[in-house]
């Protein structure tokens, strides 16, 4: 009697698994986001508009981008429960899931492209250029990685637009050190132009910051490359990119709360010279105040011919 060979069925850890468990984490760093998000309005209800609805539009999308990758786990872990075959077929919202993900990414990277132009302003503008080229490359990889994803029909099939794959997270990579790298440059420019201490420790938290989250969001797309070139009969990838969405996210919501609460902006910028006036305080005297301001020149000669100290983070 002839042994029949059993289908070797897919191995549920490499796959859906893997999925599983980073959609798990991104569910709680999406916890993370909520609290940056409530956090950020709360101490800067009148931050400059560019901000405050760029967040707002990423807080939705990041809410739809979970959504969508919970109902993409429902259909493959409970509805096609026992389904060994069920990769054959990749649901419509695990796709919509992917251009999500690359829309979120591309608009952390625009917010923080325009942080970058508004600092080189004060200095030159060659840098922020190249930042935006970068940018633009960015985004031309994302579209051709979402187009290609609507081209196939089988999570068995990812390899055949495998240059997409790579190239994305290879320029998100890239992307991440250069504005990280930038910023880093312009705060560090920021600093040696000020001359207070408060505004130099100020700027020196924030360069640390940058570097961090420039550093988690390479790494995140840089295992992402790595693990889909070492293990490509694996979904271990895919469970990694839901992950980095999140981190762009919450990156960015972080560089925002850690401003100043005493810096107020005006007309979108934000200024060293308001820290330097000083409101009347009721002394309960019935004579009439007056607000006192002291100009920024008087100032300025202290810095031995230091330009720029009202400058832009």
């Amino acid at each position: 009697m002839a042994s029949q060979n059993p289908t070797t069925a897919p191995s549920l850890g490499m796959t859906l698994g893997a999925v599983y468990i980073g959609a798990t984490v991104a569910a709680i760093l999406f916890g993370i986001t909520n609290l940056q998000a409530v956090i950020y309005y709360k101490k800067y209800p009148d931050d400059w508009w560019v901000y405050r609805y760029s967040v707002a539009i990423l807080w939705a999308f990041d809410a739809l981008h979970i959504a969508l990758g919970t109902h993409a786990l429902y259909h493959y872990l409970i509805d096609l429960f026992g389904d060994y075959i069920a990769l054959d077929d990749i649901v419509w919202s695990f796709k919509l899931q992917i251009l999500f993900n690359m829309v979120i990414i591309f608009g952390v990277q625009v917010i923080y492209t325009i942080r970058i132009w508004r600092l080189g302003h004060h200095f030159h503008r060659m840098l922020p250029l190249f930042v935006v080229l970068c940018l633009v490359v960015s985004g031309g990889t994302g579209i051709f990685a979402v187009y290609d994803s609507y081209l196939i029909s089988s999570f068995l099939s990812i390899h055949s637009i495998k240059v997409s794959i790579y190239a994305v997270f290879s320029m998100a990579a890239i992307s991440d050190f250069v504005i990280a790298f930038s910023m880093c440059y312009y705060l560090h420019k920021s600093r040696e132009a000020s001359a207070f201490s408060s505004t130099s420790k100020m700027l020196l938290g924030l360069m640390r910051l940058v570097v961090i989250s420039g550093l988690a969001t390479s790494a995140c797309s840089l295992i992402t490359l790595i693990t889909c070139i070492a293990l490509p009969n694996s979904l271990i990838f895919l469970g990694i990119d839901f992950i980095l969405p999140k981190l762009y996210i919450n990156s960015l919501l972080a560089m925002l709360n850690s401003r100043k609460d005493h810096r107020v902006p005006t007309n979108g910028r934000h200024s060293v010279a308001k820290v330097l006036k000083f409101e009347p305080q009721d002394s309960g005297v019935d004579n009439e105040e007056v607000n006192v301001s002291i100009p920024m020149q008087s100032f300025r000669s202290l810095d031995h011919g230091k330009e720029g100290l009202d400058f832009q983070v």
